[in-house]
């Protein structure tokens, strides 16, 4: 079974080659293009595709509007980012639209693909600078706090430990 992609992109170049792309890979179908958000919103939730590729700098609605508004419509359909901002709000925001990848348009034909197979089997495929600048921004959220109670062993734990530290 092929995985249906849709691509919501303004750029005609860059819209025309994914599905290129996509349609001459294995495995892949590219079911709808859209060079906007509007259109988008309209078409993908009648084409129901298993994954979206979703540019955020859109003419009229910008991209992670359109993942908001897409995920009420196709809840099922799994949104991934492709775009050239690594802003750490954009990213936040997109992810908590609905997005469940965010790839930079740099990305590698063969990773970009790799992705698709990802987020289509339940995965969360980011950029690695992306996924860099979220585990930073979650460490600087959530930061570890050090354990202050000492831990206090009972005289038969401390003997099973010294046995096994002996052998």
């Amino acid at each position: 079974m092929k995985i249906h992609v849709s691509i919501v992109e303004d750029n005609d170049q860059v819209r025309e080659s994914l599905a290129r792309l996509i349609n001459l890979s294995d495995g892949f179908k590219c079911v709808s293009q859209h060079r906007d958000g509007e259109s988008a919103l309209k078409e993908i939730p009648s084409v129901k595709p298993d994954v979206v590729l979703m540019d955020i700098n859109l003419p009229g609605m910008n991209g992670v509007e359109c993942v908001r508004q897409l995920k009420l419509l196709v809840p099922e359909t799994q949104i991934v980012m492709l775009t050239v901002y690594e802003n750490t709000e954009l990213i936040f925001s997109a992810l908590a639209a609905g997005a469940t990848g965010y790839l930079l348009k740099q990305t590698p034909p063969d990773e970009l693909l790799n992705a698709i197979r990802d987020v289509y089997k339940g995965g969360s495929p980011m950029s690695s600078h992306i996924a860099r600048k979220v585990v930073a921004a979650f460490q600087q959220n959530y930061p570890v706090t050090q354990n202050t109670e000492e831990v206090k062993l009972t005289p038969r734990e401390e003997q099973i430990l010294d046995l096994l530290a002996k052998g």
